[in-house]
Parts: C-alpha cells; structure tokens; sequence
C-alpha cells in the first residue's frame, strides 16, 4: 500500500512539473504576436449578413452601427486601424456619423481558438481607445471601443456580449449589444 502512495505522489509530481510549464506556456503565448481585427465587415459578413454592421445601444434607446478593421501588435503594445459610425436615437433617426480611428491599445485578453473554426481565428477581448471624427467636421470625441469575439474558452458572459462596446467620453455609452459579429485573427 506504501509502494502504491509512493508511486501515486510521484507521477502526481510528475505530472504537476509538466503542467506547469505548459500553463506558462499557453499565457505566454497570449502575451505576444499579432493579430487582425473585424468588426462587423469583411468574413464575419460571409457568415451573416444580417451581422454587419455591428450594432450596440445605450440606456436611452440610441444606437451606434459600427464596421472596422485593423491590426494588433500585443509585444509592441499597439493598434492600428479604424472603420466608420452611424449614431441613430431610438426612433432611427440619424444624429451623426463618420470615421473612427484606433489611437491605442489598453488590453487585449486572448479567449484562443475553437476546433471547429479555421485554427487562426482567435476569440478574445480588446479594449481600445479611439478617435471618433464626425463626417460633419469638429475636434470630434475620444472613447473607449470594446471589441468581443465569443470564440474559444470564452467566460460564459461574453456569449451574449458578441460584438463592440462603445462609451464615448462626455457622451453616451453604447453598452447592449443588439447585433454584430467581430473577429480576431492571429496573423503571428
């Protein structure tokens, strides 16, 4: 019985020093590399069109529609890209629309890849500051843009928040989404 214990604690040793690397591994692997982002354009399009653009909608019934695309570099800590905006009240009518533009990247969180996707689809969450340019002209407004890809090892509260997030600093914050696909897609 001895021996059986002994040689139990051993293989659970065993198996603990190999896991542990892994683990390392597996967030390290998060940590670096590049990615490609598609926000309600592109192939998430090809897989329903009636979810481009993506939409989200603030406490007061308005909606933001929104469609972009752009990279990330997660080791050099920085984001490129940009799309459009449509902001509509809650009877549709249109109160702006324009350009937005990716200025910065404040955190990317890697939910990896499912077995049945293509292996360099990734699901995730990433959280970027941009800069929305009104077609009108103006300085335009800063906000908080959140990208979520319910793909992967996804936190069971992300399956109904597929799509953006938008909170516009000073302005509304487009926090339900209604409708939208997005994608991350490891290009490194």
């Amino acid at each position: 019985m001895k021996r059986i214990k002994t040689m139990l604690a051993t293989f659970s040793l065993i198996f603990l020093a190999l896991l542990f690397p892994l683990a390392s591994h597996v967030s390290a692997s998060h940590k670096t590399g590049k990615l490609d982002y598609l926000i309600g354009t592109g192939v998430v399009c090809g897989l329903d069109p009636s979810a481009c653009p993506a939409i989200s909608m603030a406490k007061n019934g308005d909606v933001v529609e929104m469609t972009g695309e752009g990279s990330i570099d997660l080791g050099a800590n920085s984001v490129t890209g940009g799309g459009t905006f449509v902001h509509k009240d809650s009877d549709g009518n249109v109160l702006g629309s324009g350009d937005w533009h990716a200025l910065d990247l404040i955190s990317f969180r890697s939910w990896g890849t499912q077995a049945d996707l293509p292996p360099n689809f990734e699901g995730g969450r990433a959280k970027l500051r941009v800069h929305l340019a009104p077609a009108g002209g103006g300085e335009g407004f800063i906000a908080t843009l959140r990208v979520i890809c319910a793909i992967g090892n996804f936190p069971e509260s992300a399956h109904d928040q597929e799509g953006v997030e938008l909170n516009v600093r000073r302005g509304p914050n487009f926090k339900d989404q209604v409708s939208g696909f997005t994608l991350f897609i490891r290009t490194e």
